[in-house]
This record gives structure tokens, C-alpha cells and sequence, in this order.
């Protein structure tokens, strides 16, 4: 188990529930991101999805994240399997928690620009765009498996939905209420029409 707040929502001893709350929570997990990077607050904002190039083959990933301090870009992969596996995947612990996703193009890649960011030429919105490296976006991060991912892999930051909830809280983005206010009712709706 998990104490921590993705824990007690995604970790408990009802498997059913867990994976039921975890795919629901799938479906607009990305957006967390999105509200977060809007948010003046957050230590980056989102430029889009990149597009890396490679012998005229491509891959599409998930952000492009600019630094608000330096103005640095960055590519950037969201992974949130929260209940997978026993709830093997829920908090970055260890690098070998990634493996299971090599020998995909786009997770090859990105990793790829983890470790040299000239490895592929990344495009935003179509135009060629300079990036300084990757970061990776995890549900929940240890502070171990932070650092020793940022060690295996050369990424720029490891930064977990978890904190990014957390944050959104802390500073109530108003954007962000009235936007779970939205998924409720609608969840709301649906499930009463079911009955």
C-alpha cells in the first residue's frame, strides 16, 4: 500500500475499484498538465505536442514544455499507469520501471533526447523548434526514483501528476475547479441515466 494521496486513491485492497479509477482517471489525466503549465505558478508552460523526425520517419509525443525561468524547451512523455501490474508502475521508484515501454518508437525516442537532444529533429506546430532534453511526467514520483532516473536517463526534470494535482489545489486555479466540476457532472449524468 501507499499512504500518499495517489495511494489512497488508486492503492487500495478493492483491485476492481483501482483499475476502474484508473482508467476513468486516463481519460483526462493529460489535461492536468495542460491546466498546470497554464498556470503562471508552475515552473513551465505548454507549447504543444513535438513531433520528433528521424530518416523521414516521425513520432508524436505528448508536451513540449517551456522553462519560465530560462525560456528553455523541452520534450515531454506523460506515463500515469496507476493500478497496472499490481500497481507496479503507480510511484517512480527505479529506471527499470520504464523498460516495459522500450521498443516502442515514440518511448525510444524521447529517451533518446533524454540523452542527446540534436538525436532528433522536433518540430511544434510544423516548425522546427531547438529543445535542451526530456522530461519525463510519472503519477507519483519517490525522490530516489527521481534522481536515479534523472541519472539512467539524462532527463532534464521527472515531474509527477501527484504534485501537479497538489499544486493546482494550493493555489486554487479556478480553471482547474471548474473543470473537475464539469467531469463530475457529467459522470454524474451518465451514471444516473444508467439507473
Amino acid at each position: 500500500m501507499d499512504d500518499s494521496t495517489f495511494g489512497r486513491l488508486f492503492w487500495t485492497s478493492d483491485v476492481p475499484r483501482d483499475n476502474f479509477r484508473s482508467r476513468l482517471f486516463g481519460l483526462f489525466s493529460e489535461e492536468i498538465v495542460r491546466y498546470w503549465s497554464e498556470n503562471e505558478r508552475a515552473p513551465y508552460r505548454n507549447l504543444g505536442r513535438p513531433t520528433l523526425w528521424s530518416g523521414g520517419e516521425f513520432a508524436t509525443i505528448d508536451f513540449t514544455l517551456q522553462s519560465r525561468a530560462d525560456g528553455r524547451r523541452y520534450v515531454a512523455e506523460q506515463k500515469s499507469e496507476l493500478a497496472f501490474e499490481a500497481h507496479r508502475y503507480l510511484r517512480l521508484q527505479e529506471p527499470a520501471q520504464l523498460t516495459h515501454h522500450a521498443g516502442r518508437r515514440a518511448f525510444d525516442w524521447f529517451l533518446d533526447m533524454g540523452r542527446d537532444p540534436t538525436s532528433h529533429e522536433v518540430r511544434i506546430g510544423g516548425r522546427p523548434a531547438n529543445v535542451a532534453g526530456a522530461i519525463l511526467i510519472w503519477g507519483a514520483v519517490d525522490p530516489r526514483g527521481r534522481s536515479s532516473a534523472t541519472e539512467a536517463f539524462g532527463f532534464a526534470d521527472v515531474l509527477s501528476l501527484e504534485s501537479m494535482v497538489e499544486d493546482l489545489a494550493a493555489w486554487g486555479d479556478q480553471r482547474w475547479q471548474a473543470r473537475l466540476r464539469e467531469l463530475r457532472a457529467w459522470s454524474d449524468e451518465l451514471f444516473d441515466g444508467l439507473t
